[in-house]
């Protein structure tokens, strides 16, 4: 009776959560957030100044390459054109006398002196040389006059219009934002420590609200520079899947997959004793005794590590390395 009491009262070895270790493949990812971008977006200003005589387009309409976006009062122009018109015709009249001139004294023969039929050469040639001058500055005008037509530079959907008909414009006002949302990109920022592992061409996942599986993406842009505000480098993704219904500006959660191991190690990082400076984990024996062994692991931000160094398959570990210290004895977990 007084041995069972004993044994009962016997304190018996702690119960721990461990982990067995085993290789499998591992995919390591980085977790960051993305910004929904067009692929193509720019701002429309007018080439020249004056009043808006149309503005026929609003916010979240459709147009396609080369619609008229918006008209300046040419009223200018046109006055500078027709100037130029009656210009070319003055100089026609000047150019055909000049050359019956000169075919009248041709035909004089000899009764006209050399000096006279050179005058009446020369000015022939002249008159040519002005009246190619003059049909150019027509042209040049009429070129400035489509200058007064803003058009669309390719289709797309306009995001906003900050001016209204019968303003006054300079040549450095927004007239339209316009964007191509047909093959919209994922854009993100990604700390340089960690961007360095990056490459166009890379995969990645982004979970799209309401679709009910992330979107498999690729890598097509990594900004060479490193923004000194923030620490980070802009990194483009194109996703495979349509997003014409995504919206402009949301926010998307972006995993990018930095490498794929086919045979790793990969442990929580909670199991690890000091992270950041000597890490170690605590193994438990067969016979439930707790020891320390130091090990290498993949530093990445995310909560499963691939460790490198320093554990086996078929070795078991504290799942909570404050479990139990070195040299105690524990019995694993129902």
């Amino acid at each position: 009776m007084l041995a069972l009491l004993a044994w009962l009262m016997w304190p018996r070895p702690k119960a721990v959560e461990t982990i067995v270790i085993s290789r499998a493949p591992a995919v390591r990812t980085l977790a960051v957030n993305g910004i929904v971008r067009p692929r193509l977006s720019v701002e429309v200003q007018s080439p020249v100044a004056g009043t808006l005589t149309a503005l026929p387009l609003d916010v979240g309409d459709r147009v396609s390459k080369g619609a008229l976006l918006a008209r300046v009062d040419d009223a200018p122009q046109r006055a500078a054109i027709s100037e130029a018109q009656a210009s070319v015709l003055a100089q026609q009249a000047v150019l055909a006398q000049a050359r019956r001139d000169l075919a009248r004294f041709q035909a004089l023969g000899e009764f006209v002196t050399r000096q006279r039929k050179e005058e009446a050469r020369l000015a022939v040639e002249q008159g040519e040389q002005e009246l190619r001058r003059r049909r150019a500055a027509l042209v040049q005008a009429r070129e400035v006059q489509q200058r007064y037509e803003v058009r669309a530079p390719f289709a797309g959907v306009i995001m906003e219009r900050p001016v209204d008909p019968g303003q006054t414009i300079l040549g450095t006002t927004v007239l339209y934002r316009l964007a191509d949302l047909s093959a919209p990109q994922v854009a993100a920022d990604v700390d340089e420590t960690y961007a360095v592992n990056l490459k166009a061409g890379g995969e990645a996942m982004v979970s799209v609200p309401g679709r009910a599986r992330p979107l498999p993406a690729r890598i097509v842009f990594v900004e060479p520079r490193v923004d000194r505000l923030t620490g980070a480098r802009e990194v483009r993704l194109s996703v495979a899947d349509s997003m014409d219904d995504v919206p402009a500006g949301l926010t998307l959660s972006v995993n990018l997959i930095v490498a794929r191991e086919p045979d790793a190690i990969s442990i929580p990082r909670s199991a690890i004793l000091q992270p950041d400076g000597d890490p170690r984990v605590r193994v438990v024996a067969a016979d439930g005794e707790v020891s320390e062994r130091s090990i290498r692991f993949v530093d990445w931000p995310a909560q499963t590590v691939t460790v490198t160094q320093g554990l086996e398959p078929g070795m078991r570990i504290l799942a909570d390395p404050e479990a139990a210290a070195p040299g105690a004895r524990v019995r694993l977990l129902d």
